[in-house]
């Protein structure tokens, strides 16, 4: 890979859609090895960073900058933390770059099915950031600045090395991070304790209609585009529930699983368990989605309807 970058015009750095720690951490890292080497570089993603990650170096330097996918300098492009192209947001513009280019995909999500010329995946990762780690120290490119971001990343994934990504290598990976100059109070500060007064509005309605599945066992739970406008919340509030109910005790045994309706004819559902012999990623299969063992997700076309004896799911019909 770092011979790859060395021979690159200009290297494209794309995160995820609705980017989380992980695919922003590990790639403001690798974008601070970039411009330590002297390489142009761009950090492209389809939507914002959320505020709690606007803390990061160069946070500010990620977005939707469409004129890049016209520049012919261009010849290395770097996905990552994207089980797909699509997932990430790219999947109609990579293929029209105006040059040849080389694509490398970095990743820990099982269902990744390898689509670079050059492919990092490993699925027993803790985290992206954590396979970034590796190949930064292997060439002793981890200084305070990438080990903010790459902490960042490993932390929000795990939970704060609390949930089933957490494995003895995510540990010692945080430690020498932190030892190598990484804010663990700044990253704690924006990235695990920020809770904004609309965030816990939005959270309360979602715990209003918290149930047991009687078919499945799941947690089940529902928010509606209303709920979501009612409350103006932003995309973050309405992810991390999924990851605050994931502390509940029948996620140690069954799952949880949120329904939200992002759009019009669009309900994301959201799956999470800490039970280690649960793989949640083959019931969101069911559905077209994927994710990881512990934590997966799907999208549905439909809308939801909330009704006095709890919601339906109106599908809509295809032509």
């Amino acid at each position: 890979m770092f011979q790859t970058i060395a021979q690159a015009k200009h290297v494209l750095i794309v995160s995820h859609r609705k980017p989380d720690g992980d695919t922003i951490g590990s790639a403001l890292a690798l974008r601070h090895y970039c411009q330590t080497v002297g390489k142009p570089v761009t950090n492209y993603c389809v939507d914002a960073v959320a505020e709690y990650l606007r803390f990061l170096p160069d946070a500010h330097a990620l977005g939707p900058h469409q004129a890049i996918w016209q520049s012919a300098d261009v010849n290395v492009v770097i996905v990552v933390d994207a089980g797909d192209l699509r997932y990430a947001g790219v999947a109609d513009f990579v293929p029209q770059l105006p040059g040849p280019y080389t694509l490398i995909n970095i990743d820990h999500h099982v269902t990744n099915p390898g689509y670079g010329h050059i492919n990092l995946v490993d699925s027993t990762a803790s985290s992206t950031c954590e396979i970034v780690y590796h190949l930064l120290d292997s060439v002793r490119a981890v200084d305070h600045t990438a080990a903010t971001c790459l902490l960042t990343g490993l932390i929000t994934d795990t939970g704060n090395l609390t949930n089933l990504a957490t494995t003895a290598s995510a540990v010692q990976v945080a430690s020498k991070l932190v030892a190598k100059g990484a804010n663990l109070s700044l990253i704690a500060k924006h990235a695990l304790q920020y809770r904004p007064f609309n965030t816990l509005r939005l959270w309360g309605r979602a715990l209003e209609r918290l149930h047991e599945d009687s078919k499945t066992g799941m947690v089940v739970t529902v928010l509606t585009l209303q709920d979501i406008h009612d409350c103006n919340a932003d995309d973050e509030a309405v992810s991390g529930i999924s990851n605050f109910l994931n502390g509940l005790d029948q996620a140690a045994s069954k799952a949880i699983l949120v329904l939200t309706q992002t759009a019009p004819d669009v309900i994301k559902g959201s799956l999470r368990t800490t039970n280690p012999l649960l793989d949640v990623t083959e019931f969101a299969k069911l559905y077209g989605g994927g994710g990881h063992k512990k934590a997966a997700g799907f999208t549905l076309a439909g809308n939801l309807a909330i009704t006095p004896t709890g919601y339906v799911i109106h599908p809509i019909e295809k032509p």
